[in-house]
């Protein structure tokens, strides 16, 4: 949200002041007692346990056969139930004629051994099965492949291990340039999938098919592939959700994956893993200043995990078991080489614990109303926008007889949004720690975002998150010790002063320029200062 253009909307506000009598905005003031001191967050517990799981890359980096038993043994130590392991190409097939599977043969066969289960990633063609000349013909290359080529290369490889492997993702990160090489497209991407899957179906129909891993913050690939058949095609979706070097509290983690509710909508539910996500413990590829350590690595991994497993997501792969030369991502550093597996990060002893809890439960918080929109005295003022309206509604509530709703339509242009302020300010309880407000979604991805007042007057924002599926459930997010640029409404340097007022209630479309349209429920917001 641009917040330079939403001050200059709300500065011409008394020209937009319309009262519920004349169809928008009478809504109704503060009532205490309609809010017991605690309420249960309103969630529906997943049914499915939580599994950590690690990317391991025994298969395509080890560079002595001899040792991959004991990496295993090493994953084993760490208690991982499952694996994503790396099933490329060009290791395998280096000639049209020659095969190599002693690699696979052997990581396969160690991790049977151990009883961990493998995601396999059938990826990275050499250089001879790709449209771009310029490739070396016996090594790895990113290009596309030819889909015909890399059909038959998979179903070969998904037959030799039909009754040990039966998930397999077909390709990894084809939104990134650098794995689809030149320029990642999506149409191209989903007819990849679609004569693979059935190439596969005609040697093993009982495996289980993996979409690619993709940015779950920048959509439009998934939308392309969308349009284009994939959901067809896969049994399940995958994002990569990296937010390194932030804070997972602070960096949008916990809604990653309900920005696919919109494609969920419309194409069909999909269980959705994360097959990549991490935090380098240094200076890396997404954290050029290096502001991360290990000590950090292995702090926002327990976070991380902790934010995860109260959504629906249920696999999380951490990316990864070691570190790269350059890119510490790993739970072991890199020391003498790709086989040195001596000397364990911080994160693995986290990892490790992190195995024995299979459902990580919301600590219980006691609430203080800030506001239950049933009163009778308040007013909401719009922007300039003139996209959506808001007013009282009785179709749903949960505490009181009303609640409020925005009913919007924005343009596929451009970045839209909404701004209703509240004419009389809503104090926040001196000490506040997280905001919750209590929503019935509209099974989009629209941003629900509120304005807070500092004690110095000036103005911050906190997006609670998405609007998401259909059913009241609470919107939580922590405060920030500093908000970050985009995020001050008024130029400060973003330390909301406490004590606090709730201001305003703003919608915002997203991804920018989607044409989203609906209706949100809200009622019940309400602070902790535990």
């Amino acid at each position: 949200m641009h917040s330079r253009r939403q001050r200059r909307c709300m500065s011409q506000h008394h020209n937009h002041f319309i009262r519920l009598s004349c169809s928008l905005i009478f809504i109704f003031d503060l009532c205490w007692a309609a809010l017991p001191a605690q309420i249960p967050p309103r969630v529906t517990p997943k049914t499915t346990p939580n599994i950590l799981a690690v990317n391991t890359h025994f298969a395509s980096r080890s560079a002595q056969l001899r040792d991959i038993p004991a990496h295993v043994a090493s994953a084993h130590a760490l208690q991982t139930p499952w694996v994503r392991e790396d099933f490329h190409w060009y290791r395998i097939q280096r000639t049209a004629e020659a095969f190599d599977w002693s690699f696979t043969d052997a990581t396969v066969d160690a991790f049977e051994d151990q009883g961990i289960h493998i995601l396999g990633v059938l990826g990275h063609p050499p250089g001879w099965a790709t449209i771009n000349q310029q490739d070396d013909p016996y090594h790895n290359s990113f290009a596309a492949p030819d889909p015909d080529l890399f059909a038959a290369w998979a179903a070969q490889t998904v037959a030799r291990y039909r009754h040990r492997v039966t998930y397999w993702q077909i390709w990894n990160e084809p939104d990134n340039p650098h794995f689809w090489y030149p320029t990642p497209d999506p149409v191209a991407y989903a007819k990849l999938v679609h004569i693979t899957a059935r190439a596969i179906a005609r040697v093993a129909p009982e495996v289980k098919l993996v979409a690619a891993g993709i940015n779950p913050f920048a959509l439009q690939f998934l939308q392309g592939a969308a349009a284009a058949g994939l959901w067809n095609d896969v049994d399940i979706l995958a994002i990569h959700p990296y937010v390194n070097p932030l804070d997972p509290r602070y960096s949008g983690l916990a809604e990653a994956a309900l920005l696919l509710t919109p494609l969920l909508h419309r194409y069909g539910h999909k269980p959705i893993w994360i097959t990549e996500i991490g935090w380098a413990s240094a200076t890396s590829d997404r954290d050029p200043p290096g502001a991360m350590t290990e000590h950090l690595q292995a702090e926002y991994l327990s976070r991380a995990v902790q934010i995860l497993w109260q959504t629906d997501i249920s696999l999380v792969f951490w990316y990864s078991w070691k570190d790269e030369k350059t890119n510490p991502y790993g739970l072991f550093r890199w020391a003498n080489g790709p086989d040195d597996m001596s000397q364990p990060k911080r994160a693995a002893a986290v990892f490790r614990t992190l195995q024995s809890v299979t459902h990580i439960r919301p600590r219980t918080l006691t609430f203080h109303p800030v506001l239950s929109f049933d009163g009778m005295h308040d007013v909401w003022v719009r922007g300039d926008e003139h996209t959506g309206v808001l007013y009282a509604s009785q179709r749903r509530a949960v505490n009181g007889g009303n609640a409020i709703a925005i009913r919007y339509a924005f343009p596929a242009f451009g970045n839209q949004y909404l701004v209703f302020r509240r004419w009389h300010h809503a104090p926040l309880p001196m000490g506040t720690t997280q905001v919750c407000l209590t929503v019935w979604g509209d099974d989009t991805s629209t941003l629900v975002k509120i304005w807070l007042r500092g004690s110095d007057t000036k103005r911050v924002q906190l997006t609670l998150g998405m609007s998401g599926p259909t059913g009241w459930r609470d919107l939580c997010a922590p405060l920030p010790q500093q908000f970050a640029a985009w995020d001050r409404i008024d130029p400060s340097d973003g330390i909301l002063l406490q004590p606090a007022t709730f201001e305003a209630l703003v919608i915002d479309d997203a991804p920018d320029g989607s044409g989203s349209q609906g209706t949100i429920f809200f009622d019940a917001l309400r602070a902790t200062t535990d």
